[in-house]
């Protein structure tokens, strides 16, 4: 009978084992599957997190005294040209999403109630050309304000209300009150770069530009300092800015990363491994234990390779359809899982498939090796001493 026909009928007979085996198969894979296939969207979702701590490098005039900057909280009336954002994208600076900021303190109004506030003019982050990333800031509408909690509270304008507050003669309707950060911001009104460069008569003036360094891993690799390469970039661009480095956000964002890496990475290597032992295991387990069935198979005429053959067919049937149980169910679940995983990158799933095709070409290769191997080394012996030992 052909050793296909024949696994059949024997998976037909044992299809409590063969049930097992595919469970157990269906269980790894699945499991392999459900944290490898959405790797790359795991790795964006942990990105935006990390990005969303905020600006870890902050670009300033070189006339700025850093030792007033912070004493003023940050604040500096003291401007730049604008176009150094176009130089350091030209030079293609170790940054990324780079806002432009002109601020002044100004007086805002709104009805019968007024208030000095933190007025800041920003534009979009600006993406480098060669590292496109979904925006970190979004552009202010011209003609609308955003305005931090603390003055609103101040102005009188609640969170939903329908109110238009009034900067150096401008009128700008209030497009939202954000929720309180704990920081100076929550004492800002935030408007969009060009109104603040018109209402302020600056054009083509920022107060500072701020950016997020792309050069942490690549520095912890080799060895080198962020801050040095930023510093020797920036010197070369020009020399009316000086730059300033967060060095806690910036480690912590560093940190953030590559810890969630390697633990992913680490997952993922122990699971390939159990993946690969219960595999050859259970293949190895079924060769084995049925010596006794081997020689008998012999004692009929059976061949060493036909014998080996039957023994395979089985295996890879098994292991192929556990492994296509299990790889679909763990991508199923893990698009599933994306709603509530995914929430900072939308929702969405970037499915590997490259990662399913591996884990189940895997597991056919394991089958056949555990199948295969044991029931040759079996079949070769003589079948009178394969009976005896289970008599």
């Amino acid at each position: 009978m052909n050793p296909f026909f024949l696994a059949l009928r024997e998976l037909h007979y044992r299809w409590k084992s063969g049930l097992v085996f595919v469970l157990i198969v269906a269980s790894v894979t699945g499991t392999l599957a459900y944290f490898s296939v959405n790797d790359a969207s795991f790795q964006k979702e942990i990105g935006r997190n990390v990005r969303d701590l905020g600006s870890n490098v902050v670009i300033l005039p070189a006339a700025v005294d850093q030792y007033s900057y912070h004493l003023e909280g940050g604040y500096s009336e003291i401007t730049m040209d604008a176009d150094l954002v176009s130089k350091l994208i030209e030079y293609r600076a170790s940054l990324n999403h780079l806002i432009p900021m002109l601020e002044r303190r100004a007086m805002c109004s709104t009805g019968d109630r007024q208030s000095i506030g933190r007025v800041v003019g920003l534009s979009a982050s600006i993406a480098m050309p060669d590292r496109p990333k979904a925006p970190m800031q979004r552009s202010i509408p011209a003609g609308e304000l955003q305005l931090g909690s603390e003055l609103a509270r101040e102005l009188g304008v609640e969170r939903d209300s329908k109110a238009q507050v009034t900067i150096a003669g401008e009128v700008f309707k209030v497009q939202r009150v954000n929720r309180s950060s704990g920081t100076w911001q929550d004492s800002a009104a935030f408007i969009d770069l060009v109104s603040a460069q018109k209402i302020f008569e600056l054009p083509e003036r920022v107060s500072r530009i701020e950016a997020i360094e792309c050069t942490s891993e690549q520095c912890e690799a080799s060895g080198l300092q962020s801050s040095v390469i930023l510093n020797n970039e920036i010197e070369k661009i020009t020399d009316k800015a000086s730059f300033l480095r967060k060095e806690e956000m910036a480690e912590a964002r560093l940190s953030v990363r590559s810890v969630s890496r390697e633990n992913f990475l680490v997952l993922q290597n122990v699971l390939w491994v159990f993946l690969g032992f219960t595999v050859l295991g259970l293949a190895i387990l079924n060769s084995l234990s049925r010596k006794s069935e081997i020689g008998v198979l012999q004692a009929v005429g059976y061949g060493r390779y036909r014998i080996a053959a039957l023994f395979l067919v089985r295996s890879v049937l098994l292991a192929g359809m556990g492994a296509a149980v299990g790889v679909t169910v763990g991508m199923l679940v893990s698009v599933e899982q994306a709603n509530d995983l995914f929430v900072m990158t939308g929702q969405k799933s970037s499915l590997d498939w490259s990662a399913a095709m591996t884990i189940g070409g895997v597991a056919f290769l394991l089958a056949v090796l555990g199948g295969c191997m044991p029931a040759l080394w079996a079949a070769g012996e003589n079948p009178a001493d394969l009976i005896g030992r289970d008599s």
